[in-house]
């Protein structure tokens, strides 16, 4: 697996976590949400462009599904611990992240909880 799989993947890995699980990832970041939004918009692209050959319309729809709902989010003004909890938008982006894993073939949990996703 290269670098940028490897980002993507632990990016819709942390997720796909349970709202106790993405809590914990940062427990010293004032906003979270923030921190999962820009990890996942700055190794998606990068992986996209790199891969573009190799990827299903499957892959492709859920990547893109993903952004969209994340992009929901900054403009819902859900990017609060409170919406990470309660959020319906929330729990469709968890949703979206485990069936992106699946469409890669990638496992659901993070290798280890407490690595960071950013280098």
């Amino acid at each position: 697996m290269n670098n940028q799989q490897n980002q993507l993947r632990t990016v819709l890995q942390a997720l796909a976590l349970p709202v106790t699980g993405q809590l914990r990832l940062y427990p010293n970041e004032a906003c979270k949400v923030s921190r999962l939004i820009q990890e996942f918009e700055q190794f998606k692209p990068v992986f996209v462009a790199e891969t573009a050959e190799d990827l299903t319309e499957a892959q492709k729809a859920v990547l893109a599904s993903l952004h969209q709902d994340l992009m929901r989010v900054c403009l819902d003004h859900t990017c609060t611990d409170v919406a990470l909890r309660r959020s319906e938008v929330w729990r469709h982006v968890r949703l979206l992240a485990r069936s992106a894993l699946l469409a890669f073939n990638w496992p659901l949990v993070l290798a280890t909880q407490a690595e960071p996703v950013l280098a």
